[in-house]
């Protein structure tokens, strides 16, 4: 008998230490759960009301035109609701699965699919991007001057991958961006996401490399380096490498002409009253059943709020969903770390990772608390979209919690949304 246990834990730790990577993906959650026991999870599930009253009442006020959650706690879905209408004029109910233009959502699967190339040693993040793009050779710094001249300096640094990550890098902000708008003005869209860069980088910075923070069209090099690295268009790399191994569908730049109906109408609130309306113009309009060459970085993406959730619990699971590694998980824990020179670059209570807002460990004294979810977790990882498409991942409690509405300008749902799901917890 202790020969044969010698032999079986013999198997066991070669097992182990052959396929070391799928036993620790498969410690994490693969898929999700949509029947939790919400005791064993610690959950109150009486407290989950609560969740519905708010929205409920936010829709009923006509603050809301709709709002659409997923919360899930270690893989477990204790909240997946539709509320109000898809469609106000036609009172089309919304629906789970319902499509939504998520805007700077894009940024950070963006951000992930750099960083897969980044794991394969196609760069360095201190790389400077002049290295992959000449066109940022010489840069410079513009200045507004006492007198109200506008002039240029040579930038103290060149500007690099991690600062294009970060939003410090003060590409396509400033004076140097009102003069590329002004510039393009009566011109021919771009045709791809090169062309617009290329062009864009010529200009002047706002400030010098590393020296502010500045949310800013950086995201668009971002995903010209995504292009440039993988030899293959945005929108294809990103299906390829991102959301087929983590089984998303229904989320991309464009749609076929048979998903039109499930794409959600946006509303701006115009005299206390929700109208329907169009956030831009041009290649930024909803794309059904026509192709496109032209693919941003920052923004353009459209999605179900399940499929971004794979993508939020891949982040929480340390790189892994659906039996597939994306990131390794020591990469995921540099994007997760404040990357910003404090406390002038970005203030000092604020803080940026590779793709994410990063919630600060702690908190100065004198803080606008109204820049933060007191309850939620240090560490978190958060951002969303134009149109009020939010998420936020919570490693410590194993959640991802996300708010959908396509809804502008901001409410302040958001912050209401997530005291109500934290209450929950035990």
């Amino acid at each position: 008998m202790k020969t044969k246990a010698s032999v079986y834990l013999a198997l066991a730790i070669i097992c182990l230490s052959v396929c070391p990577t799928r036993t620790l993906i498969a410690q994490k959650p693969q898929s999700f759960n949509m029947s939790p026991n919400y005791a064993t999870i610690g959950i109150d599930k009486s407290r989950l009301a609560k969740i519905d009253s708010l929205l409920q009442l936010q829709v009923d006020k006509g603050i809301l035109p709709h709002a659409l959650t997923f919360v899930a706690k270690n893989g477990y879905v204790i909240h997946n609701k539709a509320f109000g209408f898809k469609d106000v004029e036609s009172q089309t109910a919304l629906k789970k699965d319902d499509i939504f233009r998520m805007y700077s959502q894009t940024k950070a699967i963006v951000t992930t699919a750099l960083m897969t190339l980044f794991e394969e040693g196609k760069f360095q993040l201190d790389d400077p991007v002049k290295k992959y793009i000449p066109e940022m050779t010489d840069l410079v710094v513009g200045m507004i001057n006492p007198d109200g001249s506008y002039t240029t300096r040579k930038a103290s640094s060149p500007a690099t991958i991690r600062q294009l990550l970060s939003h410090s890098s003060g590409i396509g902000s400033g004076k140097g961006s009102d003069t590329f708008r002004k510039d393009r003005e009566g011109k021919e869209p771009f045709t791809n996401l090169k062309e617009y860069v290329k062009e864009l980088v010529k200009y002047p910075l706002a400030f010098d490399p590393g020296s502010n923070f500045n949310y800013h069209p950086a995201a668009d090099v971002v995903g010209y380096l995504v292009e440039y690295f993988s030899g293959q268009p945005l929108n294809v790399y990103i299906k390829k490498k991102l959301l087929d191994p983590m089984g998303i569908q229904d989320m991309g730049y464009y749609f076929e002409g048979n998903q039109a109906g499930r794409l959600v109408t946006i509303y701006s609130e115009k005299e206390g009253k929700l109208s329907p309306m169009k956030m831009w113009s041009g290649e930024q309009d909803p794309n059904i059943g026509t192709k496109m060459t032209y693919f941003q970085g920052g923004t353009g993406m459209y999605g179900t709020i399940e499929g971004y959730a794979r993508f939020c619990q891949m982040i929480a699971n340390g790189g892994t969903f659906n039996g597939n590694r994306i990131l390794g998980r020591r990469t995921i824990e540099m994007m997760s770390q404040d990357q910003l020179a404090h406390p002038n670059n970005g203030g000092k209570d604020f803080c940026y990772g590779l793709g994410f807002q990063v919630y600060p460990e702690r908190r100065s004294e004198g803080l606008d608390i109204s820049n933060f979810t007191p309850m939620v977790s240090a560490g978190s990882l958060t951002w969303g979209g134009m149109a009020n498409t939010d998420y936020l991942i919570d490693p410590k409690e194993g959640l991802i919690i996300l708010l959908y509405t396509n809804r502008t300008p901001d409410t302040k749902t958001w912050e209401m949304f997530l005291n109500t799901v934290y209450q929950t917890l035990e």
